[in-house]
């Protein structure tokens, strides 16, 4: 049993901490307004999409100001981005508004590849790396969806084999997720005991994750919301059935949808959800509350799609 206990609470957010052994020790969930606003509107992509991020970022660049990096120096920090999912969680641009201070960065281009014939599973290519600013006991942020874990798991290894190479100590890793699953939460502390502390003892994991740990479901990619195994404040469990009703808290087919699609590519977006919320509408297991959501969500995604024909314009 997962014991959730509020640590702080503030007007932009409360922060909890999950107590599980088979979670790491350092785990939490955040909530606040601007996580709601993107994992209660699946349809939301481009400008919007990334405004809201930008709000996020300075809630989770505040939050690891408090607790994570207390008397650290600017010096040991890292921004450690794996392309391309992890651009569109603009945290160099919260600390920017919150500290003046742009986080130096390090790149992996990195995606997950289907096992075949293993429904779920997925193995973690790596093309891509850029290390050049990773510092000595280093802090490395890391904001990314996680749903099975192999994309983090993969980046993780990658980044200790460059701290091997080099001959420097990690400081601590923290991963923040707008959307995260038990599962992957659960692997990233696996790593910790078997990997990350054997070479870096005084290393600190945190898991921060916004709203719930997610449930994940069998085609290793869609994260549902109020499922048996999905671990939430009673606040978050509340913000579910009052945005999504019975149904959709638990049926709607993911938090964030494809993360990638969703921010490189929003018209391909629009186009994915209208299809899955034409379908929903047009069965018969909606409730009145998860018709009149998706009524809407389906108007707001076909407005932002129409927006694509129009001529370029400056704003005045």
């Amino acid at each position: 049993m997962t014991e959730v206990k509020e640590v702080e609470k503030t007007k932009e957010y409360s922060l909890y901490q999950l107590s599980d052994e088979k979670l790491p020790p350092n785990t939490f969930i955040i909530c606040s307004d601007p996580a709601r606003a993107v994992l209660y509107a699946p349809y939301l992509a481009g400008k919007k999409l990334q405004d809201s991020m930008e709000k996020n970022s300075s809630i989770f660049s505040s939050i690891l100001a408090k607790h994570v990096l207390a008397g650290a120096v600017r010096e040991q920090l890292c921004e450690l981005v794996f392309l391309s999912g992890g651009l569109y969680y603009a945290l160099n641009a919260g600390f920017k508004k919150e500290f003046g201070f742009a986080l130096p960065q390090c790149f992996i281009g990195i995606q997950r590849q289907r096992v075949e014939g293993k429904e779920g599973q997925f193995r973690a290519v790596a093309g891509y790396g850029n290390f050049e600013s990773l510092p000595d006991n280093a802090h490395v942020i890391i904001g990314d969806t996680v749903a099975t874990g192999s994309t983090l798991i993969k980046g993780i290894q990658l980044l200790l084999d460059e701290a091997e190479n080099r001959g420097i100590s990690l400081a601590s890793i923290t991963i923040l997720t707008l959307a995260g699953s038990a599962i992957g939460a659960q692997k990233l502390a696996k790593l910790s005991k078997t990997h990350i502390l054997p070479q870096h003892p005084n290393c600190k994991v945190y898991f921060f994750a916004c709203e719930m740990l997610f449930h994940l479901m069998p085609d290793g990619t869609d994260l549902r919301f109020l499922m048996p195994d999905s671990v939430m404040p009673d606040e978050s469990r509340q913000e579910a059935l009052s945005h999504y009703g019975k149904y959709l808290s638990r049926n709607m087919k993911c938090a964030v949808f494809d993360w990638g699609t969703r921010c490189k590519n929003p018209k391909e977006h629009y186009r994915e959800f209208l299809e899955y919320a034409e379908g929903e509408l047009s069965g018969l297991k909606l409730d009145e509350k998860g018709r009149s959501v998706l009524l809407r969500m389906k108007k707001e995604a076909e407005d932002a799609l129409a927006e694509f024909g129009q001529k370029l314009e400056e704003k005045k």
